[in-house]
């Protein structure tokens, strides 16, 4: 406004560009007729435009507390009014005076901005407004993964995390490093071969914690679990004979409880194709004649998991057999036919028994029996039983039995020598012998005697002849036969010497009184009278 003026005082734009009132004193003086009046004075005051400092913006996450907001402007005094165009961030709507600190809230999965216009207030003159915001940022979250178990070196399958917040990052912690996974990481987990070495199930537990915007949301805990290999302590094999009992397999392993199936290749041997747990002792069967092997593989399961197979053998002999051997009779003092056993199991051995050993047999032995020569000391057949045990793989056969009987040596006890005149009737010639059932065949090397050149049995009487002038003599040789056996050749050398009634005698004395001997021979003499 100028200094002075005449007239009317227009209407004019106040201004004050301090920060406290200023006035100014006008004074009036009224003149008419070039005469003046009294002066009047009145005042302009003119109170300063109020401001208020622009504050901060403010970014912070849900459930986060905020900053107090202190209002301070130039001018004393100055009211501060203020607006809130989002009040879902937990402010009102609007207010006055300074903005306490309040708990910030974003029920959303976006950040949220609220704009607070400010209108500064002071003796009545509104200042220029100031705006700012509070932006609140969600909570980012992650959607729980699923627990997972696996056995040892199974494949964990890729972990891949999210949450309803875009742009969230994911870390995660791993309380245990055994199972094959790191201890800490960021993102998604890779898939990974999971770990178990020992004997009784792991775990890691995993806690994943999300952020977004600087905010961290909630950790989400979930667990890796991994299940050990089980194993089964390795069968022995066994060899059992034909019809015997095999032993009680009890499968048994590191993991308890761990559950044992098994597979049989050959239910031949009397044990079934499939089963489950330990097998019980059965009678093993084996109806060839050449060893039967099963192959059992038993497969280790615990907690779903398939540990590694083990298989062993259970072997069943056949039994052993021998062909029946013939039964023999043989005279004492000839060879017997040499035994060759044989059977159907090859590699099968013979062991055998003699209840008799006095026929020239040992009273056991293994193997064939050869040719031997049979003795029988006595007067009458001896009988040997020989029992054959047959032997494969361990494994006894049933016994054969056969004999070797022996027939004893026929004998004739030694006929007495006769001496006869021509025409004189000889004594009858009754052949004895020790051997029972002994028959008698007998020749005469003389026949001008009057006997027969042979004949069998006894020799009747009979009248002699000589038509010559000098003794004659015959030789008679008796040969005893008992069942298929000959006497043995001992035959006796006897000839006639001429003159009257002169015995010839043998070379050999009699060995009547000795016991059975061999072919006998008498002579007869025929003396001419």
């Amino acid at each position: 406004m100028a200094a002075s003026g005449i007239g009317d005082i227009p209407s004019f734009t106040a201004i004050n560009v301090s920060n406290t009132p200023v006035t100014a004193t006008i004074t009036v003086t009224p003149s008419a007729f070039g005469c003046p009046g009294t002066p009047q004075s009145f005042t302009i005051t003119v109170k300063p435009t109020p401001d208020v400092v622009k504050p901060a913006n403010q970014v912070l996450c849900n459930a986060s507390t905020t900053n107090a907001v202190n209002f301070s402007g130039a001018v004393s005094g100055t009211a501060f009014n203020w607006t809130n165009d989002n009040a879902s961030i937990g402010l009102a709507a609007n207010g006055n005076g300074d903005i306490p600190s309040f708990t910030a809230i974003n029920i959303t999965n976006a950040p949220v901005t609220a704009t607070i216009t400010i209108t500064p207030s002071a003796g009545g003159c509104p200042g220029a407004t100031q705006s700012f915001t509070i932006t609140v940022n969600p909570t980012p979250d992650v959607v729980q993964p699923s627990n997972q178990a696996v056995c040892n070196n199974g494949i964990i399958g890729a972990i891949n995390f999210s949450g309803a917040v875009s742009g969230t990052n994911f870390s995660w912690t791993n309380d245990n490093t055994s199972i094959g996974l790191a201890a800490s990481g960021n993102g998604n987990i890779p898939s990974f071969t999971a770990i178990n070495t020992g004997n009784v199930p792991i775990s890691g537990l995993v806690s994943v914690t999300p952020s977004a915007n600087g905010c961290t949301g909630n950790a989400k805990n979930f667990t890796i679990s991994v299940n050990p290999t089980p194993t089964v302590v390795q069968p022995v094999n066994q060899a059992v004979c034909n019809g015997a009992p095999t032993n009680a397999v009890n499968f048994t392993g590191a993991i308890n409880p761990t559950l044992f199936n098994w597979t049989n290749n050959n239910p031949s041997i009397g044990l079934p194709v499939s089963g489950n747990g330990d097998i019980p002792s059965f009678t093993a069967i084996n109806t060839s004649n050449a060893p039967v092997t099963a192959t059992i593989s038993v497969l280790p399961i615990a907690n779903g998991c398939l540990g590694v197979i083990q298989s062993f053998t259970i072997t069943v002999n056949p039994t052993a057999n021998v062909l029946q051997p013939p039964n023999q009779v043989v005279c004492n003092a000839s060879a017997t036919n040499a035994i060759n056993f044989t059977g159907a199991v090859s590699g099968t051995s013979f062991s055998w028994t003699n209840n008799n050993p006095s026929i020239g047999l040992a009273a056991s032995g293994i193997g064939n029996i050869p040719s031997f020569t049979a003795t029988n000391t006595s007067n009458a057949p001896v009988t040997a039983t020989i029992t054959v045990v047959p032997t494969a793989n361990g494994c006894p056969g049933p016994a054969q039995s056969f004999t070797i009987t022996v027939d004893p040596t026929p004998d004739v006890v030694q006929p007495n020598h006769q001496v006869r005149c021509n025409g004189v009737a000889t004594s009858p010639v009754n052949f004895l012998s020790f051997v029972s059932g002994t028959t008698f065949s007998w020749t005469n090397n003389n026949t001008s005697i009057g006997l027969a050149a042979g004949g069998t049995g006894f020799i009747a009487p009979f009248t002699v002849l000589n038509t010559s002038n000098t003794a004659v003599t015959a030789t008679i040789t008796v040969t005893p036969v008992a069942g298929t056996c000959p006497t043995r050749d001992r035959s006796i050398l006897r000839s006639g010497i001429a003159g009257p009634r002169r015995r010839h005698t043998s070379r050999r004395s009699s060995p009547w009184s000795r016991g059975r001997v061999g072919r006998r021979t008498a002579t007869r003499s025929a003396r001419r009278r």
